[in-house]
């Protein structure tokens, strides 16, 4: 469902950004809730257009954000959607709205998702870093976005899935 767009986004750029990014990052630990970031990328890079594509990807995210999100600007036109609150769910619904609106709209994006569920994994510049992984995905498949996804062991590596303290109280009830 698509809300009136607000016309007070601005975007944070450098240090400005950052300090926003660590503030929600903290506040995210200390709340312990999830933290969010949708980074957004345009999906090929036309100088013609860059001011007409930008402004339709602004007049977007104001559609589907809240007052408590914010938005940064990162080099190469990427834009950082900072989403307090939001699990990758959320985040992904309101990823996947806007790149639609934007396609309607006839401009190309893509977006790298990254977020943080506990309180110990909320890191204001892993999350960024992960966003980017996320973003970089993206050129080898053939998608328009990207949920970062942690690398887990494989179970060929790992030594055994159950102890042997698990095991002595699964098969002998006890000692």
């Amino acid at each position: 469902m698509t809300r009136r767009a607000k016309s007070s986004l601005r975007p944070l750029a450098g240090s400005d950004f950052q300090h926003e990014l660590e503030m929600e990052s903290l506040r995210a630990k200390r709340g312990r809730c999830p933290l969010s970031l949708v980074l957004f990328a345009p999906k090929s890079q036309n100088a013609d257009n860059r001011k007409t594509d930008v402004q339709e990807l602004l007049h977007c995210i104001e559609m589907y954000i809240s007052p408590c999100d914010s938005l940064g600007l990162l080099p190469e036109m990427r834009y950082v959607l900072v989403l307090p609150g939001a699990g990758v769910l959320k985040a992904q619904n309101i990823a996947e709205s806007i790149l639609r609106d934007l396609e309607k709209a006839g401009h190309n994006y893509t977006a790298g998702i990254a977020s943080a569920e506990l309180p110990e994994n909320t890191c204001a510049e892993t999350l960024l870093q992960q966003a980017i992984t996320a973003l970089r995905q993206i050129q080898d498949q053939d998608g328009k976005i990207s949920v970062y996804r942690a690398q887990t062991e494989a179970l060929s590596l790992r030594k055994t899935l159950v102890h042997s303290h698990e095991k002595r109280f699964l098969f002998s009830g006890g000692e």
